[in-house]
């Protein structure tokens, strides 16, 4: 019996040996990769990273855009309310009554450091739930808003620079694991994705202050309903300063309209008004069908169909020779050269001056008119658009244009960003880009001797800044209806460069519906501040006398 008993526990002792390991060969080996990865997936898990977005910095590296951790609270203001004790608190925490907040559901509120020390040492229940949260962050409020746009509720760039340079903004996104066991929480044992690029630009800090302090008093001095300054190098295309009014806070975009949101340098349209008259006379001068000697007789009108077309409070001149017609601004003037170059010819300038086609400038949005109307050849039109009425442009586009006059005839593409550095060190530098030769040397140099003609003698005497040559033009234009015909209210300009022979700068001054009588009163001054005060920042020696 003991025999039997001994070989029946060893047959039971074998099977069961043999079915443990049948079942650990369909565990380990038949079956392994599967309750492998069910055993990791326990262990741990994935999430998605987003790299830190590039910040953006004005040319002396003052910050434009950058990124703040900053703590989140949420709270139920139903729940608080049901609460006396937390009542208080709450309101005093977020700088207004809980009750205006009570139908609002659950309530995302950005606390400060000190404030989210304060919750944790409360210890509420109703308090408990503090994140910290990566936001974007524009430390400068209002200034160059419209230039470095925002980022938007999707972490995705609107509008200006975060909207344009988007895909090297932003930063890399890659998944990364966390480990569940050996109490190592939340630590993440994978790699961190790249940053995006971080934009150093070319306005400069100190001179797109100063517009922009020049804006808000002409707001004080002249009730402007808007303005634009914009400040550049005609040799190389470089913005120095953009600047618009009224402006808006990107930190707060949500409380702004759509409206507020487009950039009135690059993305509306309007009449040039006197400024375009230096358009025309470089196209005349370069296919010399004049010269700054030539003369013509003014009446006072000219007749081209429709109206007769007057001069600025219906002037009569006289004899006058080109230099005349451009310091005094006279529209027939304008009108004869425009009749001496003939329709084909002056719409070849038009075009050749890139009133016809975007800038290229690196903005997001950018707006022109093709200026259609002009080709069907009309007499009238093409007279009115030889002083800047009935064409239309962008300040960018009218900065372009004349800045090619300072730059001896070769227009240079507009840019913002001076180079960009990627999260490995690598540095991308802006190549100034030529856009073409426009008119010649000898024809830019006449027309900018002319320009000075206008400051030293014209109405753009107010524009003048002892000891240095400026060349400069003053400009009023009707503003156009929507539907036809023009308002009572006028736009003013001044465009100008110094010193004249050897330009390091331009500004293009606009200003919207002043109550001034002229552009010489309102925006000839304002160029004049700021000529003055970037040829001191920039250290450049007067040129007179030389």
């Amino acid at each position: 019996m003991s025999k039997i008993r001994f070989y029946i526990i060893f047959v039971c002792i074998l099977l069961c040996g043999v079915a443990i390991i049948s079942r650990l060969f369909v565990l380990q080996i038949k079956d392994g990769d599967l309750y492998r990865a069910r055993a990791q997936g326990q262990q741990e898990s994935l999430r998605e990273v987003q790299g830190d977005r590039g910040r953006i910095f004005f040319s002396d590296r003052e910050h434009l855009a950058t990124n703040e951790w900053r703590h989140i609270l949420y709270f139920s203001p139903s729940q608080v309310l049901a609460d006396p004790d937390l009542v208080d608190f709450v309101s005093d925490l977020i700088g207004q009554p809980v009750e205006e907040l009570e139908n609002s559901g659950t309530v995302r509120w950005i606390v400060s450091d000190e404030q989210a020390q304060l919750i944790k040492k409360l210890n509420h229940p109703l308090l408990n739930r503090i994140e910290e949260k990566m936001f974007r962050f524009y430390p400068q409020g209002e200034m160059a808003a419209h230039v470095v746009g925002f980022l938007g509720g999707y972490q995705i760039g609107q509008y200006g620079l975060e909207e344009y340079y988007e895909m090297y903004l932003q930063g890399e996104s890659a998944l990364t694991r966390r480990f569940n066991f050996l109490n190592l929480g939340d630590q993440y044992l994978d790699f961190e994705p790249d940053c995006g690029s971080d934009l150093y630009l070319t306005l400069d800090y100190n001179i797109q202050f100063q517009a922009e302090q020049l804006l808000h008093k002409a707001k004080e001095d002249w009730d402007i309903s808007g303005g634009t300054i914009i400040v550049s190098e005609p040799k190389t295309g470089r913005i120095l300063a953009l600047a618009n009014y009224p402006s808006y806070n990107p930190n707060f975009y949500g409380q702004e309209s759509l409206e507020r949101f487009l950039n009135p340098a690059t993305q509306k349209l309007f009449e040039p008004g006197s400024i375009f008259k230096v358009v025309t006379v470089a196209a005349g001068l370069n296919e010399e069908k004049i010269t700054p000697e030539t003369t013509y007789k003014d009446t006072g009108s000219v007749s081209v169909g429709g109206p007769p077309i007057y001069n600025y409070r219906q002037r009569v001149w006289g004899e006058q020779t080109m230099t005349e017609v451009l310091n005094k601004s006279i529209n027939t003037g304008s009108v004869f050269i425009q009749q001496e170059l003939g329709r084909d010819l002056f719409l070849e300038y038009v075009e050749r001056f890139g009133f016809t086609r975007p800038t290229g400038i690196d903005l997001a949005g950018e707006e022109f008119s093709a200026n259609q109307t002009l080709r069907r050849g009309y007499a009238r039109d093409l007279a009115t658009a030889s002083f800047g009425q009935g064409i239309a442009t962008t300040p960018i586009q009218l900065v372009t244009a004349i800045n090619a006059i300072a730059n001896d005839g070769v227009m240079m593409k507009p840019f913002l960003v001076n180079h960009r550095i990627n999260s490995q060190g690598e540095i991308y530098y802006t190549q100034p880009e030529e856009l073409g030769r426009v008119i010649d040397p000898r024809a830019a140099a006449q027309t900018t001797l002319m320009m000075v003609d206008v400051v030293e003698e014209g109405y753009g005497s107010l524009a003048q800044i002892d000891g240095y040559l400026v060349a400069g033009k003053t400009g009023t234009a009707q503003i156009p209806k929507a539907g036809g015909g023009y308002l009572n209210e006028t736009i003013h300009g001044f465009f100008g460069y110094a010193p004249a022979l050897e330009p390091a700068f331009s500004i293009l001054i606009k200003l919207d519906a002043p109550t001034a009588v002229n552009s010489s009163e309102s925006a000839a001054p304002i160029f004049k501040e700021l000529g003055q005060y970037i040829l001191n920042y920039y250290q450049i020696p007067p040129d007179i006398g030389k």
